[in-house]
Parts: C-alpha cells; sequence; structure tokens
C-alpha cells in the first residue's frame, strides 16, 4: 500500500449509456495495476480490492468509497483532527541528468531526500505534465495530501521521513515534472506504464450509487470510541475472575511466582492505559 502512495502522492492523492472525454494514467506497482481518471472537474483514484477515492476539483470535496461495505465516507476538511504538531519536512531533490524514456515520454533522473535520508531516485517528465489534465491530478492529490496529512494529526511524527515527504512531492512538480518512475535501493517501487488521453469515460465514474451509507471522519472517529470504551468496559468488569483465578493456579503451584509478577505487571499497565 505504501508503495502505490508514494506514486499516487506525487500524481494525484485523486445514464451509463452516455459518455465523456477524460485522461486515464495507468500505474504500476508490486506486480498491481491502478488506475487514476479524470474529466478535467473530478479525479477518480482506484484503490484495488479496498474501493476508490472521488476528488471534486470545484469543491475540493474527498469521497472514499467502499463498495463492499456500500459505504462513502466523506473527508471533510472540518472534521478532521487538528491536534498535534507537525513534524517538520524538508524535501532535497538533486538532478542527476538525463533519465530513460518511460511511458513513451522523456525523464530526467533526480536523486530524492528526506529531512537528510535517502529515499531513492525519481524519473520525472515535464513533457508528461503539460498533457491535458495532468495539472489537474496534481491540484487533486494537493487536495488529497492535505487531507492525509490532516487525518495523521500528532502521529505524524511516528510516519517514515519518505512518505511524510511524498506527501510534499506535488510542491517539486516546477523541477521534476511527472514523477515518472521512482526506484529506491536499485528496484522500481512504482511506475505509470501508460497515459491516455481523451479516452472515453463512463458518466458514472465519478458517481456513487445513492444507496451507499454517507459517512463522515468525524462518525467513524466517535465510534471509534464508544467501542474502544465497550472494550475497556468489559475488560473491568472481568478483572476480579481473572485476578481470582491468578490466585488459585499460584496456590496450586500451577503458576510460578516470576509468571505471576509480570501477569501483574501487565494489568497494571492495562489500568494506566484505560485512565
Amino acid at each position: 500500500m505504501i508503495n502505490t502512495i508514494r506514486l499516487m502522492s506525487a500524481i494525484l492523492i485523486f445514464n451509463t449509456s452516455v459518455v465523456m472525454a477524460g485522461t486515464v494514467v495507468t500505474m504500476k506497482s508490486d506486480n498491481e495495476y491502478s488506475k487514476i481518471m479524470t474529466d478535467g472537474k473530478k479525479a477518480r483514484m482506484g484503490m484495488g480490492d479496498e474501493g476508490y477515492i472521488i476528488v471534486d476539483y470545484k469543491t475540493q470535496s474527498v469521497k472514499i468509497v467502499d463498495p463492499e461495505r456500500k459505504q462513502v465516507m466523506l473527508l471533510s476538511a472540518g472534521d478532521l483532527p487538528k491536534g498535534g504538531n507537525a513534524p517538520i519536512v524538508k524535501v532535497s531533490i538533486n538532478d542527476l541528468g538525463s533519465g530513460p524514456t518511460v511511458a513513451g515520454y522523456k525523464t530526467r533522473k533526480f536523486s530524492y531526500k528526506v529531512n537528510g535520508k535517502s529515499c531513492g531516485i525519481i524519473y520525472g517528465s515535464k513533457d508528461a505534465y503539460k498533457l491535458k489534465g495532468i495539472k489537474e491530478l496534481f491540484d487533486a492529490m494537493q487536495t488529497m495530501a492535505q487531507r492525509q496529512q490532516a487525518l495523521m494529526g500528532g502521529y505524524a511524527g511516528m510516519i517514515d521521513a519518505c512518505t511524510l515527504g511524498d506527501i510534499k512531492l506535488a510542491d517539486h512538480v516546477s523541477t521534476v515534472g511527472v514523477p515518472m518512475r521512482t526506484e529506491e535501493n536499485g528496484k522500481i517501487e512504482t511506475e505509470i506504464v501508460k497515459i491516455q488521453l481523451n479516452v472515453s469515460l463512463p458518466a458514472n465514474t465519478f458517481t456513487v450509487p445513492a444507496s451507499y451509507e454517507t459517512t463522515t471522519m468525524a462518525d467513524e472517529m466517535k465510534k471509534a470510541q464508544k467501542d474502544m470504551a465497550k472494550m475497556q468496559q468489559q475488560m473491568q468488569q472481568h478483572q476480579p475472575q481473572v485476578q481470582q483465578m491468578m490466585q488459585q493456579m499460584q496456590q496450586s503451584g500451577q503458576l510460578p511466582p516470576e509468571v505471576m509478577e509480570q501477569l501483574r505487571k501487565a494489568q497494571e499497565q492495562m489500568r494506566q492505559y484505560q485512565q
């Protein structure tokens, strides 16, 4: 998943009989293919079996669609967590000269570091960036990246520096162009294999079925908090029985004193966590 995000973050964070013209970008990561589609107003980014994301350029709304659960989650900027200080992310890119032709487009080779850590090689194409619909994909990616960063909140400091840097790559598009391929330790991580222009897209490409349940990030966070509270309550209810069982096992010689002490410490840690 991280590998896919790396390239997607670099180019997006993105009835039936009627069609519309659009741009389709096909990429490969870990031998899996995914597509990003845009009609110039909205973008749709595939997430494999997990569903897809729709970004509206005008309203800057982000929808995560889960067909299996028949659910769509709205990533509203107002619902995202604001706690915690965002870590400093310093991206440095060094031009290493001409690169190979990727998906029919000439590239230049760039080394890529975040906060001094080497994050691999990027092969970028400015020619690809000039194509119809590609700039709009980058704008949509910037919206998605801002949502990603907000979702991390104070936990962003626990994320790998290179992953944080991927969110900032859109700021360097004027230098790199479209990242057509990324490599790390000599291995291709992600690669654009095809860019198609003026593709006929079904009219429902960016439509979420009306029957899908709509939820928000705030709703999901409240649900998670309720589940956690319920789990803590159940643990507290069973704690006396567990302690009694442990005492009985120790008295009968089935539980060595050192094991009893380890379990006691584990219980104490759990009580602190519940508080």
